[in-house]
C-alpha cells in the first residue's frame, strides 16, 4: 500500500468566494480522507507553500476536540500559532474515534510528500499505420 499523500483541488468560480479557489486534503495509504485545510488559496503554488507551513509547525500545534451538533458528535481541528489550520473532514460518534482520527492526520501529515506527485502520462494508443508511429501504413511497400 502507499503512504499517506496531500490531494490538491481547484474549486471552479462560484458566486460565493468561500466555495472558490484552491484547497488541500490528505488522504491516507487508503486514499480515505484523513483531514483537509481550512482555507482556500489563490494558486496551487500557494497552497502547496501553505502545506509546508503547516508540515513545520505540526510540532507547536495546538489539537482541539469538540463536541457538535449538542454533543452527539465530536470533531477535530488543528491550530498552529492561534491560526486554524487543519480540520477533519466528517464528525464522529465517539470522542475516542475523532482523538483516534487526528492522530492518523498528525502521523500522515508528518510523512506525506509536501506537493503532489505530477500524474504519470500513459502514452494513447496510436493506430497500426498512422503517421504518428513514424511510418507509411502496414502493406503500403514503402
Amino acid at each position: 500500500m502507499g503512504q499517506p499523500r496531500f490531494l490538491i483541488v481547484s474549486r471552479p468560480p462560484h458566486s460565493d468566494p468561500t466555495r472558490t479557489g484552491t484547497v488541500w486534503r490528505l488522504l491516507g495509504a487508503n486514499n480515505r480522507h484523513l483531514g483537509q485545510g481550512e482555507q482556500a488559496f489563490a494558486d496551487v503554488a500557494a497552497c502547496l507553500a501553505a502545506i509546508g507551513r503547516m508540515q513545520r509547525g505540526l510540532d507547536r500545534s495546538r489539537q482541539v476536540i469538540a463536541g457538535v451538533e449538542h454533543g452527539q458528535l465530536w470533531r477535530w481541528r488543528l491550530e498552529i500559532d492561534g491560526e486554524s489550520i487543519a480540520s477533519s473532514t466528517r464528525a464522529y460518534r465517539r470522542q475516542r474515534e475523532c482523538q483516534y482520527s487526528l492522530g492518523l492526520f498528525l502521523a500522515g501529515a508528518r510523512s506525506a510528500e509536501p506537493g503532489p506527485r505530477p500524474p504519470a502520462l500513459a502514452p494513447h494508443p496510436v493506430p497500426s499505420g498512422s503517421p504518428a508511429r513514424g511510418g507509411l501504413p502496414r502493406g503500403s511497400g514503402g
